[in-house]
């Protein structure tokens, strides 16, 4: 197409320079210009060309200068520089719609340019819907009851807003970084709570594992015979049963029947310490008692025995046992009833529990093997008579395995225990963490433990030693621990004692909740921090921070429940609201509280997560009504609007008859009234009230038509000789009187110019006469004629004209004149 134009301009340019050229031919040499003096002179064309591109090359030309260059542009380069730099989408629909079928290249590249914009505010647009959809998720995941997963979803957000920030505006990324902030903050109270619950579970298992473990000690105690050789063991496992259950109970609480068993069980384990410290001192004095060749003095030894003060639950080392027979002092025998179902049920006991030793020592168990034969020895002593004797026998032959058992095992064990010694000492020379060596010392006393003792008393001395020399760095560290344990006992004194302060000085009618509640907050923290302390020391102080802590609880307590008995008004009257009327009434007073909300102040996190959840359905029950009503609204005007549609069909095609029908219209007129009185649209309500005014037009054009043609009739009538009066309007012989005219000429030449009907030639005088009249009765004022008036002089031609029948051609005109225009 453009090649054709530049085609056609050349050929245009051609023709129009072309007679020149010829009358150039034919002029004379001496006429003709020097060719040297001529200047190139350019078309029409080309400088319109040339102005067009010097336009598109401005640095900012006017788009609707571009436009209209793409359109109507001489050349084709000059069309697609013009569309390529025009960036308005309306001016590029133009311009699409113009050059469509005429111009290829300018309409192929407006149409992408197109495109190009609309794929662009597609994206904005998604963008915006995808801003506003995480900024949806983002306030419901901070308020919402579901925690499964939490930080994984906070953390999509979070993903997903980093692609969406760069194109968020100020407002939008103030109100998703809140959200966000909100949903972060929530998500470390959630693994916060993980983190407690955990801790707590932690410690609940470690008070499980030191009952457990001072039972067992305990029952191993009571068992077997034991000496002062295991005091150190005992009083390391003491030692670290205590540090183990401080850390268990610390800021937990604990059952006082689990206290109970504790103190309980650690109470018998230091007796029994006590006792084995107590026989480790008189340690001499005892065995020089026993290394007299003579058997030993019985008043010695029962006072040695009455110092040792041995606990009757411990069986005695053998060493008690030959100085209580030398001082003739019997074991205290547990007496049974003679009841011989009494001793029926212990003799089944021993029984099983002889099956049970059997069982272990097939299977080469010594420590269940021993346990066990502890337990039948403690029930064959309860056994009386025949009984016992029955099971005497036995009883030794099992005793018997159980210790051969043991010399095999400490075969066995020797070489293990030896290794642990060994890595004692090694451990002993390493420098280490010296809560990771204490906890390593442990490991090894307790598989030392495991694996029975040792019969060796050097390699049990050995192990001893050891473990001595490498706990001995720790005592440094755990006096320094000890030097922090009163440092942070006095940061808890100080931090009571401000809270006290605190608590006696504020002013509880006008005091800042929320600063009290962060000071609640602040003070648990502290006091966390404030650790490790000693047990026994922090007690008091532990006691008086529950009380001031309580106290200011108490404070914020009755803060929070009278706020939250205020917000659970305000939801009730939001309940109340869902259903009020009118609606708009229900939506101020629904904002309203929502601002009241905003004012209301601290309450419990939980409770106040319920009563929102409560207050926002209700203020989104409210405001769902009014999308409701809206749409209730539009689905009766379109109702309305279909109704209506066939009733301005048959209207249009009412006025399009030639006549109406004077009942149908009459009907159709009150239905198009009562559609237009119904909730239709404004656009259809215009046209109902459009098509009844015309109808009502209509109706009246032609009432006056009719009334026309009935004069018409009459007129003519007359004509032919007087009408009949009954047959006119009785009103008529009132009005002709008004007509002071007598002749039918002058009756004709006024209602051609009442309306403005051209008169004959010959009537031109009487026309200008009668005019005259008029103008001096006043009645030039009067544009356009009155039907009255017209009325007047049909009846005066009917009723009352002078002479004889009016001439039929007066008559014509007559009629012509009352034609309507």
């Amino acid at each position: 197409m453009a090649a054709f134009i530049q085609k056609l301009f050349k050929k245009r340019t051609a023709s129009a320079t072309r007679p020149d050229t010829d009358s150039r031919k034919k002029q004379p040499a001496q006429d003709r210009p020097d060719p040297a003096s001529e200047s190139p002179v350019k078309s029409p064309e080309q400088a319109l060309i040339d102005q067009q591109r010097a336009k598109i090359a401005e640095p900012d030309p006017d788009q609707e200068t571009l436009a209209e260059l793409a359109t109507h542009g001489l050349a084709a380069d000059i069309r697609l520089d013009a569309v390529r730099r025009v960036t308005d989408e309306s001016l590029l629909q133009r311009v699409q719609k113009a050059t469509r079928g005429r111009d290829k290249g300018v309409y192929q590249h407006a149409r992408q340019a197109l495109q190009e914009i609309r794929q662009r505010q597609a994206r904005a647009q998604q963008t915006r819907d995808d801003l506003a959809k995480l900024t949806n998720q983002a306030k419901e995941l901070a308020l919402t009851s579901d925690t499964s997963l939490y930080e994984a979803r906070v953390e999509k957000l979070e993903q997903a807003w980093s692609t969406l920030e760069p194109a968020a505006t100020n407002e939008e990324k103030a109100e998703i970084l809140a959200a966000l902030h909100d949903c972060r903050q929530r998500a470390g109270e959630l693994a916060a709570q993980r983190e407690e619950v955990i801790r707590r579970e932690n410690q609940r298992e470690q008070r499980e594992l030191t009952l457990t473990l001072l039972k067992e000690t305990i029952a191993d105690l009571e068992r077997e015979q034991t000496d002062h050789a295991t005091l150190p063991s005992l009083d390391a496992l003491q030692r670290t049963q205590e540090n183990r259950w401080l850390e268990a109970t610390r800021e937990t609480d604990v059952s006082k029947s689990e206290q109970k068993d504790y103190e309980s069980l650690m109470q018998t384990l230091k007796s029994h310490v006590a006792a084995l410290r107590r026989l480790g001192v008189h340690q001499e004095q005892i065995q020089a008692l026993l290394d007299d060749e003579v058997e030993p003095d019985p008043e010695a030894a029962r006072a040695l025995l009455e110092n040792l003060e041995w606990p009757g639950s411990l069986p005695r080392p053998e060493a008690l046992e030959r100085l209580a027979r030398a001082a003739n002092v019997r074991r205290p025998v547990q007496q049974v009833e003679g009841d011989r179902e009494q001793q029926k049920v212990l003799q089944e006991r021993l029984d099983r529990v002889l099956g049970q030793l059997e069982q272990t020592l097939a299977e080469n168990l010594l420590k269940e093997s021993r346990q066990n034969l502890k337990q039948a020895q403690a029930l064959h002593r309860q056994l009386t008579g025949k009984e016992a004797r029955h099971h005497q026998g036995n009883l030794q032959r099992l005793a018997g395995q159980v210790r051969e058992l043991g010399d095999w095992r400490g075969f066995a064990t020797g070489p293990k225990q030896a290794a642990l010694c060994e890595q004692m000492e090694y451990l002993a020379e390493q420098p280490m963490d010296p809560e990771a060596k204490a906890a390593r010392i442990q490991e090894l006393q307790q598989e030392w433990k495991n694996l029975g003792g040792s019969s060796d008393r050097d390699l049990w001395q050995r192990f001893r030693t050891a473990s001595d020399a490498a706990f001995e760095p720790c005592k440094a560290y755990f006096e320094a621990r000890s030097d922090l344990k009163k440092v942070n006992l006095q940061k808890r004194q100080t931090l009571c004692e401000e809270l006290a302060r605190y608590l006696e000085a504020a002013d509880w009618a006008t005091v800042d909740w929320k600063a009290a509640e962060q000071i609640e907050k602040t003070a648990r923290q502290e006091w966390r921090e404030a650790w490790p302390v000693e047990f026994r020391d922090n007690r008091p102080i532990q006691k008086r921070f529950d009380q001031l802590m309580a106290e200011l609880g108490r404070r914020l307590d009755e803060e929070r429940l009278h706020n939250e008995a205020l917000k659970q008004g305000i939801v009730d009257e939001a309940q109340a609201l869902i259903d009020h009327t009118p609606l708009n009434e229900a939506m101020d007073r629904a904002k309203a509280l929502q601002k009241q909300w905003q004012e209301i102040g601290v309450t419990r996190h939980r409770e106040d997560r319920k009563l929102w959840k409560a207050f926002r359905a209700a203020c989104d029950q409210i405001f769902s009504r009014r999308d409701e009503e809206r749409q209730l609204r539009n689905q009766q005007v379109n109702e309305a609007d279909e109704t209506a549609a066939p009733l301005l069909a048959k209207a249009q095609a009412a006025l399009d008859a030639d006549s109406l029908d004077e009942p149908a219209v009459r009907t159709l007129r009150d239905q198009l009234r009562e559609a237009a009185a119904s909730p239709v649209s404004s656009k259809v309500g215009k046209q109902l009230q459009d098509c009844i005014n015309r109808l009502e037009e209509r109706r009246k054009q032609e009432a006056v038509l009719a009334n026309t043609r009935q004069w018409q009739d009459w007129i003519r009538q007359r004509t032919l000789g007087p009408v009949d009066a009954s047959t006119l309007p009785r009103h008529w012989q009132t009005l002709q009187s008004q007509v002071s005219l007598a002749q039918p000429q002058e009756v004709v030449v006024l209602a051609e110019i009442l309306t403005g009907t051209p008169s004959s030639q010959s009537d031109q005088n009487l026309r200008m006469e009668l005019q005259v009249r008029r103008l001096k009765e006043g009645l030039a004022g009067s544009a356009t004629p009155s039907d009255q008036d017209l009325e007047a002089l049909v009846a005066r031609w009917c009723l009352d004209l002078d002479g004889e029948n009016p001439d039929p051609a007066l008559a014509e005109r007559f009629c012509d004149a009352l034609q309507p225009r």
